[in-house]
């Protein structure tokens, strides 16, 4: 008798864990696209994608948001994600979305659908995907560059915005285009640029990738 309180105790518990830490549901792709298409216009569902940028920029699932699922930013990055929304999870072939889901349901967000088989069972079912074109292979285009507040009075931050697997390089130049600053960071991350060390005037900014891509933009010093 004791042995029958004991396990059906334990099994409660975990039952008990597994509804406070949440699960994800894990869908066909056939299914995938009835959901996509059930949520058009809504703006409460998100597609990520958790491979790399290049397989990202490569082919995907239209809309979707890329977001290396392997990345050391990983959990930093889907910190900042809403957790009121809807995400559907897909990677390659299905190997690395259960992992992602896993990380996105310990973070207190609530629906997570992984599409099973990954873009290889998106594609075999015949559904569309997209391309990057020309020849921004590692998203320069999904790389935005924000700067407040702007004109710079005393700190500000600069911030990269969208995922690239890896770093990138910022250069910072002024006015007669002698460079003042360069670093490497991460998008995702931020650093602080500090107008009392820059002399007020026009300032403007590069961003770097591997491949020598390069994405620029201006901003105000002043004091």
């Amino acid at each position: 008798m004791r042995f029958y309180f004991v396990a059906i105790l334990t099994i409660f518990l975990s039952a008990t864990v597994v509804a406070q830490g949440g699960t994800y549901k894990t869908i066909t792709a056939a299914q995938t696209d009835t959901l996509i298409k059930n949520h058009q216009g809504l703006n409460d569902l998100v597609i990520l994608d958790v491979r790399t940028a290049v397989e990202y920029n490569a082919e995907r699932i239209d809309k979707s948001r890329n977001l290396d699922g392997n990345s050391a930013w990983f959990n930093d990055s889907i910190d900042k994600l809403d957790k009121n929304k809807i995400y559907l999870v897909y990677c390659g072939v299905g190997g690395r979305s259960p992992g992602a889901c896993t990380k996105l349901i310990a973070k207190n967000i609530k629906t997570v659908y992984n599409m099973q088989g990954g873009m290889s069972a998106w594609k075999s079912a015949g559904f569309p995907t997209v391309k990057t074109s020309g020849t921004d292979a590692y998203g320069l285009s999904s790389l935005i560059v924000k700067i407040y507040p702007n004109p710079v009075v005393d700190l500000s931050t600069l911030e990269i915005d969208g995922f690239f697997e890896g770093e990138v390089k910022i250069e910072i130049l002024n006015a007669l285009g002698s460079l003042v600053m360069s670093r490497k960071m991460v998008p995702g991350r931020a650093i602080t640029i500090n107008g009392r060390e820059l002399s007020p005037g026009l300032y403007f900014y590069r961003l770097v990738l591997p491949q020598n891509q390069v994405k620029s933009g201006r901003f105000q010093v002043a004091r």
